[in-house]
């Protein structure tokens, strides 16, 4: 960025989701007028902006129009296309940059930059048919991932757990080229968030993340406890990642650990995720200012660790059984969304912060009393196994 952005100046933001909300409000209360560009109405998320434009990611003149309007522009998931940002860039500035955009939205690119900066990951093979993956299967093992080399919106991933799974892929496989790469079987995953300038890079406690075997997010628990190698070795790569990457912004690297301590990276995320909405409460400031300051040529805030939380996500059939512990608990915090879709069982309705001074055991425990996340999901139907692996944190 060439320059200072100062309160009183417009920063548009792109690519909005949920977190969207809290990305406004920080903006706002620092004294910046904001612009929303969304592909399709959101009027719960978008409705505390200073105006909004409803258009398709490839409408030029609607795009003209909200890059005129701004005087920098963020994306606050990796889930615009980055020649979309690119032709921004044309009329505002673009604090986070291009290029660590373009190498998170290709699979292969990403693991050619863990690579060049010597970072574990999992085997893999770039295939274009099923000729290949009968080909490849035996250098990667079983179980593998078959994934599309570009990210993108409600993607997924396909589970090949034996042989006979492989012929289920040619309904998978389209055109284009795919990844298939081995299946880390771990014993727990990490992520790491860290905001970076050219400068600085300020990085968050640990998170450990659990989820449901379908790959639900059930919880995130912040401070998280590893061995100090281990905890060196993941700040070492974030650092590494923050020095490479040409970005600016905040960002997250996600850890395998497997049952012998063996760490790999599953990927790098740009922006905003669900996952660090945990240290809302559990630090002196949060990823929302924190990508702020970094776009508006700010120095980053200097993160300290205020007390432990476990953040856990609330689904729509928990409405009931959480509307209890809102009446009972004086160490719970609660955020809940408006646009959530009711018809949806799984649909995440909110978040609540269960917060104490040091002991993530006993806050499990107070969660496990409750019962509310340890019942099942009251329905018959499921999707297909093949299908059920979430490669994206955010849903």
């Amino acid at each position: 960025m060439s320059s200072t952005i100062f309160p009183g100046s417009t920063l548009g933001i792109i690519g909005i989701n949920r977190n969207g909300v809290a990305m406004i409000a920080a903006t706002k209360k620092a004294g910046f007028n904001v612009g929303v560009y969304v592909d399709h109405s959101q009027p719960d998320i978008t409705k505390m902006a200073d105006f909004t434009i409803d258009g398709a990611y490839n409408d030029k003149q609607k795009l003209t129009e909200f890059g005129e309007a701004c005087d920098a522009i963020i994306y606050q998931t990796p889930n615009i296309d980055s020649t979309v940002i690119r032709f921004l860039g044309q009329y505002a500035a673009i604090p986070q940059g291009i290029n660590g955009l373009e190498i998170v939205q290709d699979r292969l690119m990403e693991r050619a930059f863990l690579d060049q900066i010597n970072i574990n990951i999992a085997p893999y093979v770039t295939v274009v048919g099923l000729d290949d993956v009968y080909q490849s299967i035996d250098s990667i093992g079983y179980p593998a991932l078959l994934k599309p080399i570009q990210r993108g919106i409600g993607e997924q991933s396909m589970m090949i757990k034996r042989s006979s799974d492989i012929t289920r892929a040619a309904d998978f496989i389209d055109t284009g080229t795919y990844l298939l790469e081995s299946w880390i079987d771990h014993t727990s995953e990490y992520t790491l968030t860290a905001a970076c300038t050219k400068d600085d890079v300020e990085i968050f406690p640990l998170a450990q993340l659990e989820y449901t075997e379908d790959r639900k997010l059930i919880s995130v628990a912040s401070p998280a406890k590893v061995n100090d190698d281990m905890l060196e070795e993941m700040q070492r790569i974030i650092k590494s990642v923050a020095a490479s990457l040409q970005y600016t912004g905040v960002f997250s690297v996600n850890f395998y650990v497997t049952s012998t301590g063996t760490l790999y990276v599953k990927n790098i995320e740009l922006g905003l995720t669900s996952i660090a909405n945990v240290y809302d409460n559990t630090t002196n400031v949060d990823q929302y200012e924190q990508q702020l300051r970094a776009s508006v040529g700010m120095p980053l805030h200097v993160i300290r660790q205020l007390q432990t939380a476990l953040l856990m996500i609330i689904r729509n059939y928990q409405a009931i059984a959480i509307k209890r512990q809102w009446l009972l608990k004086n160490n719970w915090k609660f955020r809940f969304f408006n646009n959530s879709n009711t018809d949806d069982p799984e649909g995440i309705l909110g978040f609540v912060w269960v917060t104490g001074d040091a002991d993530l055991e006993a806050l499990r425990n107070q969660v496990d009393d409750t019962e509310v996340w340890n019942k099942p999901l009251p329905t018959s139907d499921t999707e297909e196994a093949s299908k059920s692996i979430d490669e994206e944190q955010e849903e």
